[in-house]
């Protein structure tokens, strides 16, 4: 092979007589929870577009037809089988079939985009009989023919990691203009599913031996709620707070510091506000990873994404910057384990797996960069957030700390919690990590999670109980 030659994929092309493939863990994990509950629409996923102008509509189904050509898991079903795990079926090529619709009620554009994208979330996919993919082009009867764009997919087929990917492939698509078509990735996702299972095979032991120490000893986290129980697949609340730009300047210097990613800044100061609402020190929070472990994974589409559990262990008196060092240290040392799918770890340790709770973690914990770049071959078109109503967590802080707006957001299960409850919590992490960042030399017991003026409010409620 000369230098000017890559090196080929790790991951073997396996043959046809090998097919169908198993399912990857994390479809396995998926498969599980889809069937083991009334079918729901908790894990779908959503690319929604407002076109602000009318599109080339045969050139944009086009472009998603050959999108589905080139990644197999947007036409592959499961097939349960008598005996033995379930398979997955890769069905032959179709164009996918689209639903011109017209978009919900609203008082503008934006408004009808949001509730078309919201409306489509809803729909419980049969994931034995139809392909993973449903796709909506609905008008919006304005002047300028504008449309919104709804892909909706269930997780069994797609991840966070995916959505950057069938972008700038459809961008590119529609660039080309029919041009010489994209190539499809070395390796599909069957071929995946083999190597993973064959890897886990050789490595399995090992790795639960790192996780059972890991893990060895710890508690549930124990949420003072406002209604007893837990909250998976329960209505879902959200609240955003906004970060200053001052705030994650400071942030980024502190995680410079500690040698930390800024991450593992906004874990610590999660971590801290958690144990000082349950007041606990040791549990466990979890925290997604792309699971993409060789090169020949990231131009994918597919479902990789895997949870590590990561261990609190707070030391009150510390500064900071150090529990931000341990949590950094913590990270790694997941992130170096992270071979192990989160449903062999739950297998392995036995814990309550009731459909209404997650096992081993009650509250998750994300980062979100940037939103990818959106351009469709000069198109003037924004993302469409739509309203997701399934709690997968009792609680979950995500932090957008790369866009023009940084923030945190907050989800939270309504079958515990109160709006009350779940906007004061956001507002305390909030504090918290304004502080935190501002003097990470404060031990982390003397950080304060309220402002000024809330702190005043109840100094002068206790003043005026004690004169009565």
């Amino acid at each position: 092979m000369s230098a000017a030659e890559p090196a080929p994929p790790r991951i073997p092309v396996v043959p046809v007589a090998k097919r169908p493939a198993p399912l990857s863990t994390a479809q396995a994990r998926l498969w599980f929870v889809h069937t083991s509950r009334p079918p729901t629409a908790e894990y779908n996923l959503q690319v929604a577009l407002l076109l602000r102008e009318k599109p080339d509509v045969d050139a944009l189904v086009g472009a998603i037809h050959r999108l589905v050509r080139r990644h197999e898991p947007l036409r592959t079903v499961v097939e349960p089988r008598p005996s033995g795990p379930p398979v997955q079926r890769v069905l032959d090529e179709g164009p996918p079939t689209v639903d011109h619709r017209p978009a919900g009620p609203g008082a503008d554009a934006m408004e009808r985009a949001v509730a078309t994208a919201t409306e489509e979330l809803r729909h419980v996919f049969e994931l034995e009989h139809e392909p993973p993919l449903r796709v909506r082009l609905a008008g919006l009867d304005d002047a300028d023919g504008a449309v919104v764009l709804v892909l909706t997919l269930h997780h069994l087929a797609f991840d966070g990691w995916s959505t950057a990917i069938l972008l700038r492939e459809l961008a590119e698509d529609l660039r080309r203009g029919g041009g010489p078509e994209l190539p499809a990735p070395e390796v599909s996702y069957s071929d995946y599913a083999w190597w993973e299972r064959d890897t886990l095979e050789r490595e399995r032991e090992s790795l639960l031996r790192h996780w059972r120490t890991a893990l060895s000893g710890v508690q549930e986290l124990e949420l003072p709620t406002d209604r007893p129980g837990h909250g998976v697949g329960g209505a879902m609340g959200t609240v955003q707070h906004e970060v200053s730009p001052a705030t994650v300047q400071r942030l980024r210097a502190v995680a410079a510091r500690a040698g930390a990613s800024a991450f593992a800044v906004a874990l610590a100061a999660w971590f801290a506000v958690l144990g000082r609402y349950s007041g606990q020190r040791d549990f466990v929070v979890g925290t997604p990873v792309s699971g993409r472990t060789d090169l020949a994974l990231e131009p994918l589409i597919g479902c990789f994404v895997n949870t590590l559990c990561l261990r609190s262990a707070l030391r009150p008196d510390e500064p900071f910057v150090e529990l931000v060092r341990r949590t950094h240290l913590t990270l790694a040392d997941a992130l170096a384990h992270q071979a192990l799918p989160f449903e062999e770890l739950v297998r392995a340790l036995g814990p309550d797996r009731r459909n209404d709770r997650n096992p081993l973690f009650r509250a998750f914990c994300s980062a979100v960069d940037a939103p990818p770049s959106l351009e469709l071959d000069g198109l003037e078109c924004e993302f469409v957030a739509p309203e997701y109503e399934l709690s997968r967590f009792d609680l979950n802080a995500t932090f957008l700390l790369g866009g023009p707006r940084p923030m945190l957001r907050l989800d939270y299960s309504r079958t515990l919690f109160d709006d009350a409850t779940g906007a004061d919590l956001a507002a305390r992490l909030g504090v918290f990590l304004d502080w935190a960042v501002s003097r990470p030399d404060r031990a982390v017991r003397d950080v304060a999670w309220m402002t000024p003026g809330e702190r005043r409010r109840i100094l002068d409620t206790l003043k005026g109980e004690d004169l009565e």
